[in-house]
């Protein structure tokens, strides 16, 4: 039996303030399978991962969360999200605080963390292997260390579906293979997987599939870096998307 789509687009055309940005673009993410979004920048990556997660409107196609229609979507906690850990300002917050703020979702506003809760949050960065450092600072942490701690917090909300934005981005090589081991791992376990890359690199043997874009069009094969794919104006380095903790734990 064929695993049920986590994440979907078919057809999608998604314009801004009349400016053409994806043109028929069809991706797909299932349970248990690690799906690489490749492209250059303007290619129109962070386009794709907004409109799917219901941050920007779609002109024409179907967009689809866990089989219902984007933007009716309300369980926001089957999707964890993990940003480039250069894009986390805190100042004092430990790594235990990062992690718990994955339980956010799960709580009524200024509620105190259960013991239930606590023993997920612990059990997700035993996932990482930083159980034994939960009580660091975050900012004195690696670059690899940091992509953990934040895969930790996403884990947290025990979603099915991770996004992730460039996670080895500013991370040294051997930590690169590290992550590369533990998703591998998460996906093993049935976790779906959307991975926006510029290139496989150490990610190429977890990968079940990909999808390239250029110029807002899916195409075949590896992005072609000789050529630039300009007309996304609003495409930029990172997704761009607004992170719930990003300054705010001092």
């Amino acid at each position: 039996m064929v695993a049920p789509d986590l994440a979907s687009a078919e057809h999608v055309y998604v314009s801004i303030g009349g400016l053409p940005i994806l043109r028929d673009v069809s991706a797909s993410v299932r349970s248990g399978e690690a799906v690489a979004l490749l492209g250059g920048n303007g290619s129109g990556k962070s386009t794709l991962v907004r409109t799917l997660l219901g941050l920007l409107p779609h002109q024409e196609g179907t967009v689809k969360l866990f089989g219902e229609a984007v933007p009716g979507f309300r369980d926001w906690w089957k999707v964890g999200y993990v940003p480039q850990h250069s894009a986390i300002a805190v100042a004092n917050a430990t790594v235990w605080e990062i992690a718990s703020a994955g339980r956010l979702a799960h709580r009524k506003p200024f509620q105190w963390l259960r013991r239930a809760d606590r023993d997920i949050v612990t059990r997700s960065l035993e996932q990482v292997d930083l159980a034994a450092r939960a009580g660091w600072p975050f900012r004195s942490l690696s670059g690899g260390q940091k992509q953990r701690v934040l895969i930790a917090r996403a884990l947290a909300s025990e979603p099915e579906l991770l996004v992730m934005d460039e996670p080895l981005a500013g991370v040294d090589l051997h930590s690169q293979a590290g992550l590369a081991t533990l998703l591998g791992r998460l996906r093993d376990d049935g976790l779906g997987m959307l991975v926006v890359l510029h290139e496989r690199g150490p990610m190429a043997e977890i990968l079940n599939r990909s999808v390239t874009l250029c110029d807002g069009r899916v195409v075949d094969g590896e992005p072609d870096f000789g050529s630039t794919c300009i007309d996304e104006e609003l495409e930029s380095d990172s997704l761009g998307l607004a992170d719930p903790i990003a300054g705010s734990i001092a």
